[in-house]
């Protein structure tokens, strides 16, 4: 190490630097631990939910373990994406901490004055200017990939392993008095493992790549360096092993890791030059959606910096020879840039709005999709690009003119970018924004509801239901576990037997007598007709159905009016033996539809649509006598591009009923009910269309790009 590194200087000024631009970008307020600024949007405000049940529950081994969020189908720490490394530090002096605590805010800070401190030591390997390193390290702290990650990825702001990474991989091999650069790495590795398991991976490919380029390249014994590798390898993997089991990266099986949609999260090879309103000066391109994984602009001061790098590669000849001799001494880490960045582009490539690709085994797909939002894996070729054209400018002009280069290219950089970062900085510090997803369950009987049950569940058990948000934040206020949970990745297995459990209580009217039961649309109607009148609440509050198991039973719960099972007591003796019901906007068949404005269409004066592949519904059976048959009229999204539509039913056990339907007018459907119906209150029909149609496509309704299939009529049983 150096003089200058050893100065205060060299971590007084980045420090000041990540400060200074942290509360330009993000402000003061929601560096607060007691305000919520920085847990708005779904995100953010998942990371911080998973923290509030973490931080309740008791200490669990392994200790990442979450067993209140989510319940049977528990997961940990790591799948709320609440950053381990931070989870644990707090949970162990929760006693100390105000009950609103988040540490987002905290961890954004930190990320920040990381960035720059990290940025100094990589920019301190090419050059002593202080002033110099001064304009280079803005430049890498306001890099728009990083920036964009504030508010929306917490975790993800902390690009400053990468550059940490780089600085392990160039600085001489004695960087620390007190550590080797094997220990650097161990921590390095360890800290992003407790971090986001993407960054891991990308660290992970530079150490390794760093290992091998020693072992290849070292002028020094090789084999001592393959023993030295051997030995590193083998005990950072135990740590990492370690680590991994302790945050609870193994809650949830391997099979549960691949959601698909590896391609469609990728990245754009125009991305670096789209700034996506991230600048005054240069427009938003036409690029595909990529849910923002794939930005990678690489901001003004850096395009800016970029021709005259570029021209003096092409000029000098001795600069040319330097980097070749560069890149041969790290051609393996050259390498797995190289790699990450095709990841990151995946096999169905876009070059602006032209697409093209090729396919790939459903192996590699379900592997790759482990990581399906890939473009994020472009960012240490981000960094690793723009250090060299800073390398470059340092290299191969005089002081003076990299002073002003730099210079400009700092200033632009932070300026034009601020037409990102300003907006997001106001949106942050909106006053009327503290309290993300604000609680609206405000009826008294949630509050009584508390202290009489220990579990509020959201069923059927489901990741990311429908007003899980509500509910999960109910459960922490009043420190409830809960299943009312948004995971990165949910076990699949535990899932399923969690819906298949709950599905065997309901039919056997088991409802647990500790857990409030807060009911999906699907439900509403079994939960009626499989709870006891007698001892169960019925009810509906802010637009909420729930039922609550004993209530009646309670001699502190006060009697409330069980306005919703009434209203089903109504609607279900409207259905009667040969009378049929209609599907039109107002009319009672809609009471029993399943998804109404998403798999069927809102209803019209007529009827309704389905919308998509798959709907539902339930319905009350007449009581008097049991009906042999469902008759069903119905209309057809036909046209002469598209003459029937295929449709089959799914009821129980029984195999599937089909039919073809090409009138757009009338068809009737008579579809046959199961033997033992006299022993059933209610019927489940599941429908499944095999070709809807887009009005769009095929009716020539520009615009109109529902998935359109069976027009319900009117229903009668019989």
């Amino acid at each position: 190490m150096n003089q200058s590194q050893r100065s205060p200087w060299s971590i007084l000024i980045p420090i000041c630097l990540g400060i200074f631009a942290c509360l330009m970008v993000v402000g003061f307020k929601a560096l607060n631990p007691t305000v919520l600024n920085l847990a708005q949007g779904v995100d953010p405000f998942k990371d911080y939910v998973g923290w509030m049940f973490f931080r309740n529950s008791p200490w669990s081994f392994p200790i990442g373990l979450n067993p209140t969020y989510g319940l049977d189908f528990s997961g940990s720490i790591v799948f709320s994406d609440s950053i381990p490394l931070m989870a644990f530090l707090f949970k162990a002096i929760r006693f100390a901490l105000p009950e609103t605590f988040q540490y987002l805010g905290i961890w954004t800070l930190i990320c920040f004055v990381l960035q720059a401190y990290f940025a100094w030591l990589v920019i301190g390997l090419m050059t002593q200017n202080n002033w110099l390193k001064l304009f280079a390290c803005l430049i890498l702290v306001f890099s728009p990939p990083m920036l964009w990650r504030v508010n929306q990825h917490t975790a993800l702001v902390a690009h400053f392993m990468i550059l940490a990474a780089f600085y392990l991989i160039f600085s001489p091999e004695r960087t620390s008095r007190f550590f080797n650069k094997g220990s650097l790495w161990a921590l390095l590795l360890g800290a992003s493992v407790l971090t986001h398991f993407s960054l891991f991976v990308m660290i992970a490919a530079l150490w390794a790549a760093n290992l091998v380029d020693q072992i290849v390249f070292s002028k020094s014994d090789r084999l001592i360096n393959l023993k030295r590798a051997l030995i590193q390898v083998i005990s950072i993997g135990l740590l990492i092993a370690f680590l991994m089991w302790q945050a609870g990266y193994f809650a949830v099986s391997s099979a549960s890791g691949s959601l698909g949609g590896y391609g469609f999260f990728r990245m754009n090879l125009l991305s670096p030059f789209d700034p996506k309103g991230w600048s005054y000066l240069l427009r938003t391109l036409p690029l595909p959606s990529d849910y923002g994984e794939g930005y990678m602009y690489f901001g003004l001061g850096l395009l800016l910096l970029w021709p005259f790098a570029l021209y003096k590669l092409v000029r000098d000849g001795s600069l040319r020879t330097l980097l070749k001799s560069r890149i041969f001494k790290h051609l393996f880490l050259v390498l797995a840039l190289i790699a990450l960045s095709l990841f990151a582009i995946t096999n169905h490539i876009a070059i602006g709005r032209k697409e093209f690709g090729f396919g790939i085994s459903d192996s590699i797909y379900a592997v790759a999709s482990i990581f399906r939002a890939s473009g994020r894996f472009f960012w240490p070729m981000f960094y690793a690009l723009n250090l060299v054209c800073i390398f470059i400018i340092l290299k191969a002009y005089s002081k003076r003119t990299t002073f002003i280069l730099l210079g400009i290219g700092c200033f632009l950089q932070v300026v034009d970018t601020s037409a990102g970062w300003r907006a997001m900085h106001q949106q942050i510090s909106d006053p009327a924004k503290n309290i993300p997803h604000e609680l609206n369950l405000n009826n008294p009987f949630w509050g009584q509801a508390a202290k009489n049950y220990q579990k509020v569940q959201l069923v059927p058990p489901q990741d990311k239901s429908a007003g899980w948000d509500q509910i999960a934040l109910y459960a922490a206020k009043h420190h409830l576990s809960t299943n009312a949970v948004f995971f990165a990745r949910a076990d699949i297995g535990k899932l399923s037997k969690a819906q298949e459990t709950f599905m065997n209580d309901l039919y056997g009217s088991n409802w647990n007598p500790k857990s409030l039961y807060v009911l999906q649309p699907d439900v509403v109607l079994p939960a009626y007709f499989h709870s006891n009148p007698d001892t169960d609440l019925l009810v509906g509050f802010d637009g909420v159905a729930v039922l609550a198991p004993n209530w009646k039973g309670c001699k502190d719960c006060p009697p409330i009016q069980e306005n919703l099972r009434e209203d089903l007591n109504q609607l279900t003796k409207q259905i009667i033996l040969n009378k049929p019901f209609g599907f039109g906007k107002g009319q009672l068949g809609n009471r029993f539809l399943i998804g109404v404005g998403g798999s069927w269409a809102w209803p019209e004066e007529w009827g309704v649509w389905s919308n998509g592949d798959q709907t539902k519904m339930i319905l009350p059976l007449p009581q008097a006598s049991p009906p042999k048959q469902l008759k069903l009229t119905v209309r057809a999204f036909v046209s002469p591009l598209h003459p029937k539509q295929d449709v089959e039913v799914f009821i129980d056990q029984m195999p599937p009923q089909s039919t073809s339907l090409s009138s757009s007018d009338v068809n009737t459907w008579l579809i046959n009910l199961p033997a033992n119906i006299d022993k059933r209150k209610y019927l489940e029909l599941q429908f499944h269309f095999k070709n809807p149609a887009s009005p769009k496509d095929v009716g020539g309704v520009p615009g109109d790009d529902r998935k359109l299939g069976m027009g319900l009529i009117s229903a009668q049983f019989q």
